[in-house]
């Protein structure tokens, strides 16, 4: 970033060359440069006439469509650039100047992708990340063009999640909601009821859950709630569904219809959290603050949850507040979950959170250096023994583990625990310094790459 007088690059400084000079900087560079080549190209396009930029940005599309190269993960990365330059242009550059135009050509792009796909490797995902950004891209086309038909809109939309085989059209009727309207939308109803009837032959088929779904996102789209749960239960995602299903609910202020499926949902304990948080919100809002606390007491016994708790203290009387967080760290102290009780105690109990490491140190797992680092350095002032089980645990575990990538990481924790050493008076039934460092010596004594690293540091145990 330097320049020769010293100031450095910036955007004054480069301005002040003036466009002659950097028009020749640009145009010098862009015969090396295959895509700065390729930005300045469009840039010149895009200020020129709109049918001039339209006639080569629908050139680029047959050209893209006509190749048969393939294109491994590496390739594939050059790909998705130079769709993503045809894609951009045609919605930044096209579609404010001719929207028809831009929103017909973005149907040619997204039809693209299946040719590309089947040549190409996408592991890394960019070039469905594209083609997903460029259905929604078509949606707003279409919904700028004041005279579209919507019918003709619909037809369209159809096509496009009737052939989304690779996935990237989902989700297609809430980007055309504005571009559909009433009319459009109760058009793509017939086309999918009428296909849905074709399939009757083969009920339970991914293609009829397919249709269903989009039935689902109509009746969302058009505000038809009951529709919309209709749906659910007629595709059997119900209990999927119904966290979206009980928030609409409480938004149409059908609260007690809210809260009863909230109570009987049928979800997997990884879910119940959610389900727990909207109806403590339910609860509020019907008045019912009694219920409201005692399920977030419940919420956060089961979770140990920071956010959970601090709602909880913050809706009892200031009074009572010592008392209750007493009793959340006493719960915590006991709890499976160690490192959510960790977590939670560094936050609100040092001396709970140092009693806790020095009893179940061996139960934390060490990957988990997120939580135990800050919790470390949180504890080393008031509780150096603390801090230092901790940095041992994650150093261990790098150890252990053989992650010589962390090596690293473990030998600046066993320094910090180093440091720290010195102020603990009592260990506690723990190993003191000399023991600790004899045996790690002795059970890691082969970790050349770690004992190197150590003797950088300043920290070489095996002599």
């Amino acid at each position: 970033m330097s320049a020769r007088n010293g100031d450095g690059l910036s955007v004054e400084a480069v301005a002040a060359l003036g466009a002659r000079r950097l028009a020749e900087l640009l145009v010098r560079h862009a015969g090396g440069d295959a895509a700065l080549a390729a930005d300045l190209d469009m840039a010149l396009l895009a200020a020129g006439p709109a049918d001039r930029l339209a006639e080569a940005l629908a050139a680029d599309i047959r050209a893209i469509d006509a190749d048969r190269r393939d294109c491994d993960t590496t390739g594939s990365g050059g790909l998705a650039a130079t769709l993503d330059r045809l894609r951009a242009a045609l919605a930044g550059d096209l579609a404010p100047r001719a929207p028809r135009r831009a929103a017909e050509l973005l149907e040619r792009f997204l039809r693209l992708d299946a040719g590309v796909f089947a040549r190409c490797d996408d592991a890394d995902g960019l070039i469905g990340d594209v083609f997903r950004l460029a259905v929604a891209d078509c949606g707003r086309a279409w919904a700028a063009v004041p005279d579209r038909d919507p019918c003709r809109v619909a037809e369209g939309v159809f096509e496009l999640f009737a052939e989304n085989d690779h996935g990237v059209r989902d989700d297609v009727v809430p980007v055309f909601r504005d571009a559909l309207g009433p009319v459009g939308l109760d058009a793509l109803e017939g086309l999918i009821r009428h296909r849905l009837g074709a399939l009757s032959a083969d009920p339970g088929s991914w293609r009829e859950a397919e249709l269903i779904r989009v039935l689902i996102e109509i009746a969302d789209a058009r505000g038809d709630l009951d529709g919309f749960i209709a749906l659910h239960e007629l595709a059997g995602t119900e209990s999927v569904a119904v966290n979206d299903i009980c928030e609409r609910l409480a938004a149409a202020g059908r609260l007690e219809e809210a809260l009863e499926r909230t109570e009987r949902a049928e979800v997997p304990d990884w879910r119940r959290g959610d389900i727990d948080r909207l109806r403590i919100g339910i609860l509020h809002r019907l008045g019912r603050q009694a219920q409201a606390q005692a399920q977030r007491r419940a919420l956060f016994a089961r979770t140990l949850s920071p956010t959970v708790l601090e709602e909880y203290l913050e809706a009892l009387p200031a009074a009572e507040r010592p008392a209750a967080l007493a009793d959340a760290v006493a719960l915590a102290r006991g709890h499976a979950d160690v490192h959510g009780a960790l977590d939670l105690l560094v936050r609100h109990d040092l001396d709970a959170a140092a009693a806790l490491v020095r009893e179940r140190v061996q139960d934390v797992n060490p990957q988990l250096y997120r939580v135990l680092r800050p919790a470390a350095e949180r504890l080393a002032g008031a509780h150096p023994l603390a801090a230092v089980l901790l940095r041992r645990r994650l150093a261990d575990g790098v150890l252990e583990q053989g992650q010589a990538a962390a090596y690293g990481y473990a030998v600046m924790d066993l320094e910090a625990a180093e440091r720290l050493s010195g102020a603990v008076v009592d260990w506690a039934g723990h190993p003191p310094a000399d023991a600790y460092r004899r045996d790690l010596a002795a059970r890691h004594r082969q970790k050349r790459g770690f004992w190197e690293r150590m003797r950088q540091a300043g920290l070489d145990w095996r002599r």
